[in-house]
């Protein structure tokens, strides 16, 4: 099962990478792996630790004084083995095409999208 490790317990390859990697609002992405802020920590998911990435979009409906207005929020969602295991929150959808794109020519054999319903 793949598990979110800190950069600072990683070897320093990893670190350099971060240091390199391309930078997509929330979330980094590297040659090694993707990065993402988890609270106070910087977290790191090399490309064998997931093997589907998609975006997830949640429409928030609030209330205002002068009535209601819907909010989108982004998330990119990473899979393993059919579970979740990571998601990174944004406002930026465009930033987030970006990233999976990225991550595509990074790591081909990492599916994007979300899969098609059997049956």
């Amino acid at each position: 099962m793949a598990v979110k490790r800190s950069v600072g317990a990683e070897p320093p390859e990893v670190r350099a990478d971060l240091e390199a990697a391309e930078r997509f609002d929330k979330l980094r992405v590297g040659a090694l792996g993707v990065y993402f802020r988890e609270g106070l920590r910087t977290r790191f998911l090399s490309y064998g630790d997931f093997d589907r990435a998609f975006i997830r979009i949640q429409e928030v409906n609030g209330r205002m004084c002068c009535g209601t207005a819907v909010f989108s929020y982004f998330r990119m969602v990473f899979v393993k083995d059919g579970r979740e295991i990571a998601d990174v929150p944004t406002e930026n959808e465009r930033a987030l095409d970006d990233a999976l794109a990225r991550i595509h020519e990074l790591s081909p054999q990492t599916a994007i999208g979300v899969p098609e319903k059997q049956g």
